[in-house]
């Protein structure tokens, strides 16, 4: 291996056996992706630390290639303290529950297909939130990553610490320091595409269009069905601001024009009507008695009641009581709001539901900054005023 490269690899190593001693009350792991710059991450961490190993969490879903278990079956072999978990949902039961397809514009499947495994582990760990977890990610330099990355920082998506050891290395030097300083095999993925992204992954190119739909006919069809049922099957495409050649199916789904959609009005759908009353009190009328769900009410709890299709609240502010109203129609029971209280809030792997216990109305959650359904919710149900 080349001097230089030796030389930033041994700094590497040096600064996280700084940083390390400092960890240990906390949860710290490797996010393990079965890629090169997490490979190369988690070898030089367990130089640094040994014979101390932290655990690679690789979380699998139903859009990983199926080799990536056998490839972290090899790295166990080797020594590796990898460990597969599982997402609350898969891809297909959050589409069926009503979420969108993916998009540039804020893309929910890392924080749902990858995070809500790595809260699971935080959680039965005993960390009483993601803040008391510790990742360590693997990401090599390109431009990009340096630009709006730094070394040490707040993972905002799953509120989770987070360190970037690798923002000064090349994808090369990566590829290097894995075979000829720790001999390692690189994941067989990339004997076929450039990166170990998944098998639909809605920044494609043709090559891996091609290969996963060689490989995984099902899985795609079923993908771009979603996509084409939304937009064209709904007539909503019609509807949208866009210049006739951008319409075409061929630019939505072969091109992968989809990914540049934004939300629109039209996807808007009435699910509650608001009231104010002479009292002073708020009253909402919820459009489908289905979407009624008082466990999101908890946090102010004795100051509102349920009439049929009908919630009141009392002493209560406005925007709060909209807050908890647009959570509960939305709400996805996906499980991903136990990021802001691990306490309270579990997802049961059993029958697939968040459950919700124990409140001590803190006022964390009285945001909708961790509420998947609201910001992502195909066709999201929103207040409207009689």
């Amino acid at each position: 291996m080349r001097k230089t490269l030796t030389t930033k690899v041994k700094n590497t190593i040096a600064l996280i056996r700084e940083i390390y001693p400092k960890l240990k009350d906390g949860y710290p792991f490797i996010a393990f992706s079965t890629g090169k710059d997490s490979l190369a991450m988690a070898a030089m961490i367990y130089e640094a630390i040994a014979p101390d190993k932290l655990p690679c969490l690789y979380v699998h879903h139903n859009f990983e290639f199926p080799e990536n278990l056998d490839y972290l079956a090899e790295l166990k072999d080797r020594g590796f303290a990898a460990e597969a978990l599982n997402p609350f949902l898969e891809y297909f039961e959050l589409t069926d529950r009503g979420i969108g397809f993916l998009t540039l514009t804020d893309p929910w499947c890392v924080p749902m297909l990858v995070g809500t495994g790595l809260l699971d582990w935080l959680q039965r760990k005993g960390a009483r939130g993601p803040r008391e977890g510790i990742m360590f990610r693997g990401m090599s330099g390109s431009e990009y990553s340096r630009k709006f990355h730094t070394g040490s920082e707040l993972y905002c998506r799953l509120d989770l610490p987070c360190f970037n050891p690798l923002l000064e290395f090349t994808k090369e030097e990566i590829i290097e320091i894995i075979k000829d300083r720790y001999g390692l095999p690189l994941n067989p993925v990339y004997k076929n595409m450039e990166r170990t992204y998944c098998i639909c992954c809605y920044t494609s190119d043709r090559r891996r269009q091609t290969y996963s739909g060689q490989r995984y006919p099902q899985v795609c069809e079923q993908y771009y069905g979603h996509i084409e049922k939304l937009l064209f099957d709904s007539g909503l495409i019609e509807k949208s601001n866009l210049a006739p050649e951008h319409k075409t199916r061929e630019e939505k789904l072969q091109r992968h024009g989809f990914i540049y959609w934004r939300r629109q009005k039209t996807q808007n759908v009435i699910g509650a009507v608001k009231c104010r009353l002479s009292s002073g009190a708020l009253l909402y009328h919820i459009r489908e008695s289905d979407w009624i769900a008082t466990k999101h009410l908890q946090p102010v709890d004795g100051k509102w009641v349920r009439a049929g299709n009908e919630i009141r609240f009392w002493d209560v502010q406005e925007k709060i009581a909209d807050t908890l109203i647009k959570r509960m129609i939305n709400c996805l029971d996906c499980g991903f709001c136990m990021v802001e209280c691990f306490p309270c809030r579990q997802f049961d792997r059993t029958t697939k539901q968040l459950r919700i216990a124990g409140c001590i109305q803190c006022g964390k959650c009285l945001r909708l900054k961790f509420c998947m359904g609201w910001r992502h919710r195909f066709w999201r149900r929103v207040i409207v005023e009689n």
